[in-house]
Parts: structure tokens; sequence; C-alpha cells
């Protein structure tokens, strides 16, 4: 990978975010990378860590995902190189994002994870993010890993629900 490629790599990852008000998945920024024919899955990854331990990336792990988020530095630098990219990959960009709203605002507001905190128990932990704010967060602890697996692989089906009982539960008497 060239400097002037990687720099590449780098203002579009940085611009991408930049149009984002919520940490986005790794899936959906490699999903957009890969799509356009920008690069390879391997250099995206390299960029990643690079911009990550440069801090102009914040990268969130859970079990099943990383997230990214800009941060004050990587908006600046943007500002600085931000026209040194071109104008039909912002398009591109911009479209990208538009068009697939629905998919990137699921995919980024309902967090699973789980862990093992010792032998025959785990921790499932969820959360529903909505502009950036976490708006509702719980934490399980369950006896197995299948059933940590299946408490998040729920949560992500009836998350609304889960928050509608929830908000009405503890609200109103």
């Amino acid at each position: 990978m060239t400097s002037e490629s990687l720099k590449l790599y780098k203002l579009i990852i940085l611009y991408f975010l930049s149009k984002t008000k919520q940490p986005m998945p790794n899936s959906i920024i490699s999903d957009f990378i890969l799509a356009n024919g920008y690069t390879d899955y391997f250099s995206i990854q390299q960029t990643l860590a690079n911009l990550t331990e440069d801090k102009m990336i914040n990268a969130e792990q859970t079990h099943s995902a990383s997230y990214y988020m800009i941060t004050p530095s990587g908006k600046e630098t943007l500002g600085f190189f931000g026209n040194q990219l071109p104008d039909d990959t912002k398009f591109q960009i911009d479209n990208y994002l538009n068009e697939n709203k629905v998919n990137i605002v699921q995919n980024s507001t309902i967090h699973t994870d789980f862990t093992q905190i010792k032998p025959g128990e785990y921790l499932a932990k969820v959360s529903i993010v909505e502009r950036g704010s976490i708006i509702l967060e719980l934490a399980l602890n369950l006896p197995t890993e299948e059933e940590a697996i299946q408490a998040c692989r729920l949560f992500k089906k009836k998350n609304e629900a889960i928050y509608a009982y929830l908000l009405k539960s503890l609200t109103m008497e």
C-alpha cells in the first residue's frame, strides 16, 4: 500500500464517519469501500488500525463487532486534507449513506455483547443508541453461553417491544 493510497483510504473513512452521528460498525465501512472497489479487506483493517492508533477515530469492540467514531482530531485532519478527497468519492459516500440509511441505523443503534465472568456465569449486555446517546442499557447475568447468545439475538429482534415495555412499566403507575 503506497502512502498516497493510504492517505486516500484514511480520508474516505474519516469523511464517511464525519457524516454519521453514531458509531459505525466495521461491516458497513468495509461494505462501502469493497463495493466501490477502493481496496481489499486487509488494507481497510490496516487503515482502521492506523486511524485508531493516531487517535483520529475511536474504536469500540463488542463480542460480535467493532464500531468506529471520528474524534475531534480526525475532524480537524479532515478539515485540513478533506479537499484532497475527490468530489465523486464524496458523492459516492453521501449516496451510499442515503440509500442504506435503514440498514445503517438498524446495525448501529442496537449493540449486543456478552462476556464470561466465571465458569457458569455470563454477562449479556445490550443497548439502544440513538444519535450517539444511549437510551437503554441492560445487563443480564445468565448461567450459560447459549443463553447469553440467545438473549443478544432476541434483543436485536425485540428491542422496540422491550424498550416500550420497560418505559411504560417504569414511568406509569
